[in-house]
């Protein structure tokens, strides 16, 4: 038997510090959530699921309700699930489904394909009654103004993952684009899983996909734990971040120390803006990141940490 735990992000980039409180609870609920369902003998699968929804419902992150807006002002959502035994299921371009996770679980259980994208999403979402919603009843209003700010001042998806680690006030808002929300888990029995949830970063192109469901990129899990990361996506699947994680845990090093490698490897190889959370199989946690801020989330406790690389 093992020793059931769970640790979630809500992203990695800049929150102001008003912002921040709001950010660090929403962490800790999905946490509390993820860790009930393990507690009364869930599987480390639907703890993450579950801790994602939470996430997904909650507009303060930028995932389901409350995504960014692509270039042409449209949601346009990416989610992630795997196990430990390979198991993966991923959709990609999802405009009008509440809970983009649930029906990344569909593609794992009911198809023999990783990843569905666009249109077809809504044939799955439907076929398997995943509850649909209205576009623009996942478009916030400050996720709305962000974007029209950007917009008049001619900014440019490339530029904004500079922006987000900036020490210039003048380039920051109330609140600046954050990225994929995640969850790591391991259950009694020793299973281990990963779930993620993005909206992705503002102004991207329409039809960008990004590292939340590229296995190895943005999301891993395997016999050894899960790694689940968050940021610039395009620098993340440059160096199949999550994977890169992963193996370290496999090769016996300890989970604070492999996210901290992983985050300095990122740094060196490509200068990314990322941050990434890990599990071992035992349950032990840690994060790690390049940006100022990732809200961190565990079951024991709200998390009070910007850029470090601290244990859980």
């Amino acid at each position: 038997m093992s020793d059931a735990k769970i640790i979630v992000h809500g992203g990695a980039g800049t929150i102001r510090p008003r912002l921040w409180a709001a950010y660090r609870e929403g962490a800790h609920v999905a946490a509390c959530i993820g860790q009930q369902v393990l507690n009364r003998g869930g599987s480390a699968l639907e703890a993450v699921i579950e801790a994602v929804v939470n996430m997904e419902d909650n507009p303060v992150f930028n995932c389901g309700t409350g995504s960014c807006l692509t270039l042409d002002g449209r949601v346009e959502c990416d989610a992630f699930v795997m196990t430990n035994d390979m198991r993966i299921g991923a959709v990609s371009i999802v405009t009008n489904v509440k809970n983009p996770v649930r029906l990344a679980r569909i593609v794992m259980d009911h198809t023999v394909h990783h990843v569905i994208a666009g249109e077809s999403t809504n044939r799955l979402a439907d076929a398997h009654g995943i509850e649909k919603i209205d576009p623009h009843a996942l478009i916030v209003d400050r996720r709305r103004r962000r974007w029209q700010e950007m917009m008049d001042r001619g900014l440019e998806f490339m530029v904004d993952p500079e922006l987000e680690a900036s020490d210039d006030p003048a380039d920051l808002t109330d609140e600046d684009a954050m990225d994929t929300v995640g969850a790591c888990a391991v259950d009694k029995e020793g299973n281990v899983a990963v779930a993620g949830s993005t909206g992705g970063i503002m102004l991207k192109y329409p039809g960008r996909i990004g590292d939340t469901p590229m296995p190895g990129a943005g999301n891993y899990a395997g016999p050894s734990g899960a790694v689940a990361c968050t940021g610039h996506g395009e620098a993340i699947m440059r160096v199949c971040l999550a994977k890169y994680c992963y193996d370290l845990l496999e090769q016996g090093v300890p989970v604070a120390e492999a996210t901290s490698r992983s985050i300095a490897h990122l740094t060196d190889k490509v200068n990314g803006f990322a941050g990434l959370i890990a599990i071992d199989s035992a349950g032990n946690r840690a994060w790690a990141t390049s940006t100022p801020n990732i809200p961190v989330g565990v079951a024991e406790g709200a998390v009070d940490i910007s850029n470090g690389q601290q244990p859980a």
